[in-house]
């Protein structure tokens, strides 16, 4: 089940963690995880080097649906799924 991050979640990036996120996505059986960009680029922080690009997080896959579309295909987050997608 897709779930949208909940808006205080990784606003603030000294208040951040990722045991806060591993938590949420466990406790809510959380499938993919929809973020604003904002959120998306504290988690992208927090995250060990060999992580990266950041297009899952435990194996669930990541979308920023406001992020501008060219980049979302640079970091290899764009939305597949998507009308009009191939």
């Amino acid at each position: 089940m897709r779930k949208v991050l909940p808006e205080k979640m990784f606003k603030d990036p000294e208040q951040s963690r990722l045991t806060l996120l591993r938590n949420w996505v466990l406790d809510n059986e959380v499938s993919e995880i929809e973020m604003n960009e904002r959120q998306f680029w504290t988690f992208a922080q927090l995250q060990p080097l060999a992580e990266k690009p950041w297009i899952t997080f435990m194996g669930r896959a990541l979308r920023v649906p406001k992020m501008p579309a060219d980049a979302q295909k640079r970091l290899g987050i764009d939305d597949k799924g998507a009308p009009g997608a191939i």
